[in-house]
């Protein structure tokens, strides 16, 4: 099975809260991808949850430094003018924040590249409902 992981997802990878266990399970069971995106959105979440009193400057630090490594193990879609023309109508159809149509264009072009389902992991209610809108199966 092939997951595409949302940044909302991924960072319960590095602070622990709910579905935390569910996103490592999903982590090491599947085959994982996410977009370019991601790594600047986990990074930022973890840089305002420092600057919130919720990590410490160390584990901030600890967290900034294996992001890069941790993905490496996942499939990373670029963003690229397909991805990018895939968005608009997305915008349109679902009024997303540039970086949900984004990661939602992204799962939909890997789908369509792959020839199977790819499950969409995310935890953010409106992009989830999207994304069942666009007929993807969604985990989160």
């Amino acid at each position: 099975m092939i997951c595409y992981f949302d940044a909302s997802a991924l960072v319960k990878r590095y602070i622990q809260e709910n579905h935390s266990e569910r996103v490592i399970e999903l982590l090491n069971t599947s085959r994982p991808a996410t977009s370019r995106l991601s790594e600047v959105e986990v990074a930022s979440a973890i840089v305002r949850r420092t600057g919130g009193g919720d990590i410490e400057p160390l584990d901030r630090d600890r967290i900034l430094a294996a992001l890069p490594v941790d993905l490496e193990t996942l499939y990373i879609l670029e963003i690229s003018p397909e991805v990018c023309a895939r968005t608009y109508g997305l915008l349109l159809r679902d009024r997303l924040r540039a970086s949900d149509s984004l990661q939602l264009a992204s799962c939909l072009h890997l789908q369509e590249r792959v020839g199977r389902r790819v499950r969409f992991v995310a935890y953010d209610d409106r992009l989830n409902e999207a994304a069942l809108t666009e007929g993807l199966e969604v985990e989160g």
